[in-house]
């Protein structure tokens, strides 16, 4: 019994003692970090072959609450597998662009869509005035109730008219894809989608209903031109929280989670706080344009955690610089200069050295040198200027070199000995016919270049139908013909005018459908052929065809490098509602179409054409897609 007794006694004391020692522990062995980088932008350096890097961070403690006061001692930067040197650490107070995307299908009716508009309301209040906002609803369909803007007060008007839909669905995933493509237009600096629901990717009668997954949501966030954060709010038990956290994780945003509509507030105020505690960390990085990786890890309140995110450095655009002679060096008499650039840009025709102004060498091929007599210049200093040029003699880029001149002997030509010229300067003679031959070489290239260009651009013009553009007598005001007023062919279903495209010269060009089919696209082989410069619109993008006295609309499903099915990658558009993969509409009088990311067309509708129709008018037989 004693035995007993006294492994009792013992375990009660190891009992107790793990006890207090529990109590006793540390508070920093039971706290935790969280850091997220949301964006990393590269652009690159006017003074040197580098890159300034913008990493955008935030970090939360165990209960979600911002971690505030960190320094560039608390961090530490990885790029692709070296640490790198932090430049410096501040908070991040430029401003934002954000897209708020909120359900409006049927199941947000009644308490859920008035919490909802409530919550976003008091976020937009809490945004900085420099901040932009723009206002997307989805349902069944996806609605932009106002794009992006600083007044924050309409904003909010307009969130207050906001409703739910009785009986619509939820294309959760087309609506954020669309969401991230809004934000492609927002120039350099913070950009995020904020999406906002309470269920998951289905028809009112169930089933997918988004043409994309959230696969394709997360890399076009991620991709070069529109990488963004999204973060997802969910409430109520429908939604999938794994998909809404998988998203936000791995596009740089957050997830929040509201089990009921009194909540939503208390979310809102969490990502308000999230994007204005966020850290703006700069450093410098020496890696080449392309892909990379960066690693932060924070350590804070006896924690730390690590967060990847990959990025994209751009092209460095075209620079130029001296390689010889050096910044304040000694030159006299006969002295080489030479320039070197990298970088990418515009072909550079020619690099032009001069001094005072004047031009004392013209090169016209690579190395870029010349020989220049110091000797004509009065001794001290001097500043020399390259510049390389484009077609027509535009600028490209330039540099300046300050040098000292020294005093030495001139060049003199001895006009009666011929050979003693030759032998003094042959050097200089053999260089000159080589770069003769060089430019007569050069020449023919740019000669061959220029013809093959011409008959290419004789090819695109021959293949347009019907399109018209004033003359320079009419257009100064000799003639009252304007794009309006010319009369469309009595026999046209309707004609295409030009509102917009990266081509300046096609703006209010038009083109008149005269065939009951035509295709349109960059490629030579269309009915229409759209401008080279407009690299968004696919080579073969979309069909408009005649059906029972009306005109359908259909983009055109084609085949990329590897022969895989595919449709145009940057989508098209009627009145900036953007069409499914293989979707078809009934083309109004006035519609805007456009064509990937700029291109846009208004149609105005013939006289060939009977009176406008409604879908339900056209035959099930008649609305068979033709596909390519």
């Amino acid at each position: 019994m004693s035995v007993f007794a006294n492994k009792l006694s013992g375990f009660i004391l190891l009992l107790v003692a793990g006890i207090l020692a529990s109590q006793f522990q540390p508070a920093s062995a039971q706290s935790s970090v969280d850091a997220v980088i949301h964006f990393v932008e590269g652009t690159p350096s006017d003074t040197d072959i580098s890159y300034n890097v913008n990493a955008y961070v935030s970090v939360v403690d165990g209960a979600g609450s911002p971690v505030n006061g960190l320094i560039a001692g608390d961090f530490t930067l990885v790029e692709d597998s070296q640490q790198v040197e932090i430049g410096g650490v501040s908070a991040a107070d430029e401003p934002i662009s954000l897209v708020l995307l909120i359900d409006t299908s049927g199941s947000m009716s009644g308490s859920g869509i008035t919490a909802a508009k409530s919550a976003a309301a008091s976020f937009v209040t809490s945004l900085g005035a420099e901040d932009r906002v723009a206002v997307v609803t989805f349902n069944d369909t996806i609605a932009t109730v106002m794009d992006f803007t600083t007044d924050h007060q309409s904003t909010r008007d307009r969130l207050s008219l906001i409703d739910a839909t009785r009986g619509a669905g939820t294309c959760l995933y087309d609506a954020a894809y669309q969401a991230i493509q809004m934000t492609a237009t927002v120039p350099s600096g913070r950009r995020a989608v904020v999406l906002f629901t309470d269920g998951v990717d289905e028809t009112a009668s169930g089933g997918p209903c988004s043409a994309n997954t959230a696969d394709d949501v997360i890399k076009i966030a991620t991709e070069g031109g529109t990488r963004t954060p999204v973060y997802t709010m969910g409430m109520g038990s429908k939604v999938d929280q794994n998909s809404l956290k998988r998203m936000a994780t791995n596009t740089g945003g957050r997830f929040f989670y509201s089990p009921d509509p009194n909540n939503l507030d208390t979310i809102f105020r969490e990502l308000s706080d999230s994007l204005r505690s966020q850290y703006l960390i700069e450093y410098s990085s020496q890696a080449g344009p392309g892909s990379h990786t960066l690693a932060v890890t924070v350590k804070s309140l006896g924690a730390q955690d690590t967060d990847t995110r990959s990025f994209l450095l751009p092209n460095f655009p075209l620079r130029l610089s001296f390689a010889e002679p050096a910044e304040g060096g000694e030159v006299t008499g006969q002295a080489t200069v030479r320039a070197e650039t990298f970088g990418q840009g515009e072909t550079i025709e020619s690099v032009v050295f001069q001094i005072n102004g004047a031009t004392v060498a013209t090169v016209t091929s690579t190395p870029y040198e010349a020989q220049i007599d110091f000797s004509s210049y009065p001794a001290g200093a001097l500043t020399i200027e390259v510049i390389a040029q484009g077609a027509g003699g535009i600028e490209l880029a330039r540099a300046s070199r300050s040098v000292e001149v020294i005093p030495g002997e001139a060049v003199v030509v001895v006009e009666n000995d011929p050979l003693k010229f030759v032998t003094d300067n042959l050097v200089f003679i053999l260089g000159g016919l080589l770069l003769l031959g060089v430019a007569i070489v050069f020449g023919a290239v740019m000669f061959v270049r220029k013809q093959n260009e011409n008959r290419r651009e004789r090819e695109w013009k021959e293949k347009v139908e019907g399109v018209g553009e004033l003359t320079s007598e009419e257009s100064s005001g000799g003639s009252d013909r304007t794009v309006d007023s010319w009369e469309m062919p009595s026999d046209a279903y309707g004609r295409l005018t030009v509102l917009a495209s990266d081509e300046d010269s096609v703006v209010n060009q038009y083109f008149d459908i005269l065939k009951d089919r035509i295709t349109l696209g960059r490629k030579v082989d269309n009915d229409i052929v759209l401008p080279k410069k407009d690299q968004a619109v696919s080579r073969h993008h979309a069909v408009i065809e005649e059906r029972n006295g009306g005109l359908i609309l259909r983009q055109v499903m084609d085949k990329d490098e590897s022969g895989h099915d595919k449709f145009p990658t940057y989508g098209t558009y009627v009145n900036e509602n953007q069409l499914r993969n293989d979707e078809e509409i009934i083309l109004k009088n006035g519609d805007e179409i456009r064509l990937g990311r700029r291109l846009k067309l208004r149609l105005e509708v013939g006289s060939r054409l009977g009176d406008d129709k409604t879908y339900d008018q056209f035959s099930d037989d008649s609305m068979e897609t033709k596909m390519e």
